[in-house]
């Protein structure tokens, strides 16, 4: 008997919940190391990137580029390692193929030698399949630090 990794919406097959596992390594570690036309490549040409931390949302691989590229140049300003986590993966599957994700990124940077958890944040993905490779079609990255003023400031 096959085991079965439990989703939103039933379950999924160790082998998807693996791939992606591995996907969202190879793409956050790609983003730590500072290689933005890598971590673009995980990304279809028209991909979105959505965050309440942005003004306006990020669309197509140029943006992508610059967006990517602007946060490296200010780390390397601030002398900063940054180091993103991809946990509590919940994985839900679409007749078509499509997979969305949801899970939690801490991310930690670490300046002279000093490491603090910079900001936590929820991100849901939509990923689709190009052959034997997973891409981001649609990111969505909440930060809980906004998320909690938005919310006080409404109260």
């Amino acid at each position: 008997m096959s085991q079965r990794v439990k989703s939103a919406n039933g379950t999924v097959s160790p082998e998807i919940y693996s791939r992606i596992d591995q996907f969202y390594a190879m793409q956050m570690q790609a983003l730590d190391d500072g290689d933005i036309a890598a971590w673009v490549d995980t990304f279809t040409d028209d991909g979105v990137f959505v965050s309440n931390g942005l003004p306006d949302p990020v669309e197509g691989r140029d943006g992508l580029r610059t967006l990517g590229s602007q946060a490296v140049a200010r780390l390397d300003e601030q002398g900063a390692i940054r180091r993103h986590f991809v946990f509590n993966v919940i994985v839900e599957t679409a007749p078509d193929g499509t997979l969305w994700t949801t899970c939690y990124v801490p991310v930690f940077d670490t300046i002279d030698g000093v490491t603090n958890l910079t900001t936590s944040t929820v991100m849901r993905d939509e990923l689709v399949g190009s052959g034997e490779k997973l891409l981001v079609r649609y990111r969505t990255v909440t930060r809980d630090d906004l998320l909690a003023k938005s919310k006080a400031g409404s109260a």
